[in-house]
Formats: C-alpha cells, sequence, structure tokens
C-alpha cells in the first residue's frame, strides 16, 4: 500500500494531467444560478493597449424560461438555448482559426482526459477507505440498532399585505412564498437534505421560473454528494462558493488525512437582452461553465492542499446584436496552493497562494509569448490571446499563542486585476500588513484587544494615483462583578492619496488628500433582580467623526439607555431613550423620543405576544421638521409538536411640519403557517 500511496503522489506531482478537472457533458435542464462578478478593469494585458471594458454578469434568468421566445425592444426573435452545454445553436458548426470544423470537447480540453475522470476519483476514494477500516468495521456493527429510514424537515407559507397613503407604493400589495426543507436519513449514516422555495416573484415575468433554487446534498460517513442548485470553497482567490447548477462532491473522512473535494457545473445561464413593457429585465449573459478539483490532507499540526479551477464562457450561447450592452465571453483558469503547520508548540503559519489567466475575450486567435512560454503549453486546458492577463494572489497569516495571550502577523497582496470566476466579489490591487495582541488580565475579568495595520494600492504603478491607510482599534471587555459588564473600542482609520497632476523632465506637481476618521464605543450592563424576577440597566454610546485636510468634516453621536424587567413566568417589559444626532457642513440632524415594549405569554407559553411603540421627533438645523409614530405588534401560536402560526403587523405614521406639511403612513402584515415533518 506505501508504495501505492508514493507512486499515486509521485503521479499527482509530476503534472501530467490536472486531476479531476474534467466535465462531464450532458442536458444540465434550466435554473437560476447567481453570478455577481463585479466589473473590473484588467491590466497586465500581453499587448500594449489598455483594453478597459466593462464586463456584465448577473444572476437575471429568473425571468427566461426554456423553449420561450422572448422579444427584443424591436420585436425580433432572441433565441435562449437550454439543456446541453456544447449547443452551439441554430445548427452551424462553429470554425477555428485555421477554418477547419471545431470539436467543442477538445476545444476545451478535456475530450482527452474523460476516460481518466472515474479511475482517478476511485482510486483516491479507495486509497482513503484503506486506512479506515476500524472506522468501515464499527459503522457495519451497529446497523443493526440504527433506524432503516427515518425523516425530518419542514414546511412553511407565508403572505405579506401592504399599504401605504401620501406616498408611493415602497413594496407590492401583496406577496406570497412558500419553503420546503426535508431531511432523509438511511440507517443513521446517510443524510440527504433538500430544500425548494416558491415565490410569486416567479409568477411576476411573462418568462417564470417553477423553482428559485434547488439541491441537495446527501452525506455517507465523510463523503458529501452535492446535486442541483449548490455552493462548494476552495480558498477565497480560487472558488470561494459561488453558485452552481450541476454536481460536487467532498470527501472528509473522520479517521483519515485525506481531503478531495471535486465540481461541475454552469455558473451563468445564457440569457440574450429581455425586455418587457420597454423595462430592461435582463442584460446578455453567456453560458458559463465552470469545474475544479482540490485534493490534500489535513493532520493534527499540518495541512496542505492544491487545487485548480477552470470556467469559462460559451460564445455560441448568445448571439449579441444590441451595441448597447458590450459583453464578450471571458475564460479563466485558476491554479492555488494552501497550507499551515505548527512549529515549537506555540507557532503556527497558514497561507495561500494561487495564479490566475484571466482572458476577457476568448474569441481572440491564440498568441505565443516567450515571457510565459508554459502557458502555452496547457493544451486545452488554456490559450492566451491578446486579451489575457496574469495575476497572483498572495496572503498569510503566523501566530503565536503564548500563556494567557496571542499575537498574529498577516500579510497580503492581491495584483492589478486579479480575478476569478470562483468568487462574486474580490478586491485586488492591494497590498497590507496588519499585526494584532489578544491579553487577558486580572484573572479574566478583564480582555484586552489591540490591532493595526498599513494598506496601500498602486502596486504596478500605473494609476496617477496612490493610496494609503492606516488603521488602528482597541477593544477592552470588562467583567468588574458578577452583576457590572463594561464594553470599550476606540479605533482609527487613516487614508492619505498622493496623485500625481503634471509631470516633466524639470517640474512636477502633485495633490495630496488626508482624512482620518476616529470612532469611540462604549456599553455599560448591570443586572438587577433576582429569582423570577429579574432585570437589565443599560448604557451605551458611540461617537464618529472624520475630517481632512481641505477642511471637511462631519461628526456623529448617538445614545441610548434604558431598563428591561421580566416579572415571573409571562410578563416582561422594557422602556429606552434613544437619540441619535449627525453634522455635516452646515445641517444638523437630531433623532430622538422614547420606546416602550411589552411582550406577555399565555397557554403555558403555547402563545407569545408582542408589543412595542416608539415616538419620535426629528430636528433640522435645531427646528422641528417631523414626528414620527412607530407601532409593532406579533403574536405566535404553537400548536401541539407540528404547527405553528404567527402573525406580525407594523404601522408607520410620520407627520412634517414644513411648508407643505403633510402625513404620509405605511401598513405592513406578514402571516405565516409552519409544518413540521
Amino acid at each position: 500500500m506505501g508504495a501505492a500511496v508514493r507512486g499515486f503522489t509521485k503521479y499527482i506531482a509530476a503534472g501530467k494531467d490536472v486531476w479531476l478537472g474534467i466535465p462531464v457533458y450532458g442536458v444540465v435542464g434550466c435554473g437560476v444560478v447567481g453570478c455577481e462578478d463585479t466589473p473590473r478593469k484588467r491590466k497586465g494585458m500581453l499587448v500594449c493597449e489598455d483594453n478597459d471594458l466593462d464586463i456584465g454578469c448577473g444572476d437575471t434568468s429568473d425571468y427566461i424560461r426554456c423553449g420561450d421566445t422572448p422579444k427584443n425592444e424591436t420585436g425580433e426573435d432572441k433565441s435562449v438555448e437550454c439543456g446541453d452545454a456544447l449547443q452551439n445553436g441554430c445548427g452551424n458548426t462553429p470554425k477555428n482559426t485555421k477554418d477547419t470544423p471545431q470539436n467543442p470537447i477538445m476545444d476545451n480540453g478535456v475530450g482527452q482526459n474523460i476516460r481518466y475522470l472515474g479511475w482517478r476519483l476511485a482510486t483516491v476514494l479507495l486509497l482513503s477507505l484503506a486506512f479506515s477500516p476500524t472506522l468501515l468495521a464499527q459503522d457495519l456493527e451497529t446497523l443493526g440498532d440504527q433506524k432503516l429510514f427515518a425523516y425530518n424537515g419542514s414546511l412553511s407559507a407565508t403572505q405579506t399585505f401592504y399599504h401605504a397613503a401620501g406616498m408611493p407604493n415602497r413594496r407590492d400589495p401583496y406577496f406570497w412564498q412558500l419553503n420546503a426543507n426535508l431531511n432523509l436519513t438511511f440507517l443513521g449514516i446517510i443524510s440527504v437534505p433538500l430544500s425548494a422555495t416558491l415565490s410569486q416573484q416567479n409568477k411576476s415575468f411573462a418568462q417564470p421560473q417553477p423553482f428559485n433554487r434547488f439541491g441537495i446534498s446527501p452525506t455517507y460517513k465523510g463523503l458529501t454528494v452535492h446535486l442541483g442548485h449548490r455552493t462548494i470553497n476552495f480558498s477565497d482567490y480560487t472558488l470561494a462558493g459561488n453558485l452552481f447548477f450541476g454536481a460536487g462532491v467532498e470527501y472528509k473522512p473522520e479517521n483519515n488525512p485525506v481531503r478531495v473535494s471535486a465540481m461541475y457545473g454552469r455558473f451563468a445561464k445564457p440569457v440574450a437582452k429581455f425586455s418587457q413593457f420597454g423595462q430592461v429585465y435582463a442584460e446578455p449573459t453567456y453560458r458559463r461553465i465552470g469545474f475544479g478539483t482540490k485534493v490534500g490532507f489535513e493532520l493534527e499540526k499540518q495541512r496542505a492542499a492544491v487545487m485548480f479551477f477552470r470556467a469559462y464562457d460559451d460564445p455560441n450561447s448568445i448571439d449579441v446584436v444590441d451595441s448597447s450592452f458590450v459583453v464578450t465571453p471571458e475564460e479563466n483558469l485558476v491554479v492555488g496552493l494552501e497550507g499551515g503547520f505548527k512549529f515549537f508548540d506555540r507557532f503556527s503559519l497558514e497561507g495561500e497562494y494561487a495564479y490566475s489567466l484571466f482572458t476577457r475575450d476568448r474569441r481572440i486567435p491564440e498568441l505565443f509569448t516567450n515571457d510565459y512560454s508554459f502557458i502555452n503549453n496547457l493544451g486545452g486546458l488554456y490559450k492566451p490571446n491578446g486579451s489575457s492577463a496574469f495575476t497572483n494572489a498572495l496572503k498569510s497569516r503566523l501566530t503565536y499563542q503564548g500563556d494567557g495571550f496571542q499575537a498574529n502577523l498577516s500579510y497580503r497582496r492581491v495584483d492589478p486585476g486579479y480575478t476569478t470566476h470562483g468568487s462574486s466579489f474580490l478586491n485586488n490591487d492591494l497590498e497590507d500588513i496588519t499585526a494584532g495582541l489578544s491579553l487577558p488580565l486580572f484573572n479574566n475579568r478583564v480582555t484586552l484587544s489591540t490591532s493595526s495595520g498599513l494598506q496601500h494600492n498602486n502596486l504596478d504603478n500605473q494609476n496617477s494615483a496612490r493610496v494609503n491607510r492606516y488603521v488602528f482599534s482597541s477593544s477592552a471587555s470588562i467583567s468588574a462583578t458578577e452583576k457590572l459588564n463594561i464594553n470599550l473600542n476606540v479605533s482609527n482609520f487613516s487614508t492619505s492619496t498622493r496623485q500625481l497632476l503634471l509631470q516633466t523632465d524639470i517640474l512636477s506637481d502633485t495633490l495630496e488628500f488626508f482624512q482620518v476618521t476616529r470612532s469611540a464605543m462604549a456599553s455599560v450592563n448591570y443586572q438587577t433582580g433576582k429569582e423570577t424576577n429579574t432585570g437589565t440597566l443599560f448604557v451605551s454610546g458611540n461617537l464618529q467623526d472624520a475630517t481632512d485636510n481641505q477642511g471637511n468634516g462631519s461628526l456623529f453621536k448617538s445614545g441610548n439607555a434604558g431598563y428591561s424587567f421580566k416579572i415571573g413566568e409571562f410578563w416582561s417589559t422594557n422602556t429606552s431613550f434613544t437619540i441619535n444626532q449627525s453634522e455635516a457642513a452646515d445641517i444638523s440632524n437630531l433623532t430622538l423620543g422614547p420606546v416602550f415594549g411589552v411582550n406577555r405569554s399565555f397557554l403555558d407559553n403555547k402563545v407569545r405576544s408582542s408589543l412595542s411603540l416608539s415616538l419620535l421627533n426629528s430636528y433640522l438645523n435645531k427646528e422641528r421638521n417631523s414626528h414620527i409614530d412607530n407601532v409593532r405588534w406579533s403574536v405566535n401560536w404553537t400548536a401541539g409538536k407540528r404547527h405553528t402560526v404567527s402573525f406580525n403587523t407594523f404601522y408607520l405614521l410620520k407627520n412634517t411640519y414644513e411648508e407643505a406639511a403633510k402625513a404620509t403612513q405605511e401598513w405592513r402584515g406578514t402571516l405565516n403557517y409552519a409544518f413540521r415533518i
């Protein structure tokens, strides 16, 4: 077995093929997949021009149904393809740069590797199970004590009503939603969770979807299989929990160090521009397919993993003819390493490195470059062109655990334009270093924590301005007595920007901008009473101000003080007074007033009800400009062990005292029924 493991490890390290990175093509159907890729400027291209481009990517497929043919604003049909990920549409055979018919499987670099997929996954699972025969035996011995089949879950229906007077409606007057959650268990070792949501939103458009999301994740021992709309996380800079529609697997046995994760699925549906009644609901989005794997081990003091993730848009999935939308099919390949280990009993070091190969427009012919020659030898996994950029991301953390205290040091660097299709949002063009310390004192009655750091951008010196930031924060938690607790926090956030306005051989002119934001918070809680009649006296305050070297400034202050009291087993009350004030330039806003609340339970706590009232006055530049009354009431009834009915309502009345005085009202009521299975 040892020789087999060494041989298998050597084969993986040789990097002859990308392990488990094999998409299985087939009908994936129609689903709703979110993709909220934030538009960014891409830098570091292989060409000498800056092709800044806004890339649109959104989860807009709620409004497209498979088989329907929506219209664009000119009345022309916009065909939406559904199903097979290899669909090119219209029966056309795309051509490659040599004007020969294109093989979509080979073009995506996976046809030659499909035969290895099942064997490689099976090999790792068999090697892993070989290390845990004891665990298998124990599970088999206890099968007789387990139920063959068990289930639990819930069904719920929610209805929301809304009405406004004296102002436009801020939401639909009626909204309904159905939710279902079910967990199936077989022999006590296989768990299959299912969930589904159906709402009125799906019925509001001409192109409805039957479900918002649907997916299952059955589990057997350390093996979890994901089907449907699921998320898997590899790391922050590779695959970071983006929602996909497809299949995935995670293997994390308890008594085995092997860790394996893999996935394949659709991250975005093909959606042509869709409009209804002159309103654009969906911008064009190409079908985006992604697949990846993560393989590693995890011991008590060491862990390590290698991972890769690839995603690509199908250029033939939609026909973009509207020049108002600049959308190009993208391609992305990310490889990464992560690990951590403990040493000298008190130190621990962990980190992650990722390398991203991103192509903005994969329709451009392949480009060969001497600087990154290995990139041209990745087979069908990635083919660079004139819109490609290669960037890095790195983060690390060193921690020291002392006797009663902890210190840490962190470093992070993300290149400008770093992109991964596995993350919905990712900051780039930054480098920072931070340090922190946590120290308990006086037999853990006082805990002090502090951290500080420096950050700057413009790592490649391509921007005209450079921003430097300094952050400092400190907090203290004090348990003065068994009844008195105090929390304090102060922070300072400084930002300086240096922008180059003019530079010649003999003259240089720059502009510097500096801003400082300071904040402080304090809260005190004191417990009163004993046994069934207890109370809490609380006071809190917050102060924040910001200034800059241009003479601008703002100030925000808030405070809250009150008392809550519990009377016996069924009654509780609370009352407080709140104040909020903000000042900026020559404008001052002040809002203050009391808040009252009461809670009561009935029928041995089967029925619980609460009522609250707030009376707030608002002042603008010390003159009263409005009065706001807010009433909330809720009731919850638990009928038996399976049924729950709840209702809550909200009413707001606002009277203004300006020249055009008027009154506005809003009312919202929500009725919910839940059934436990």
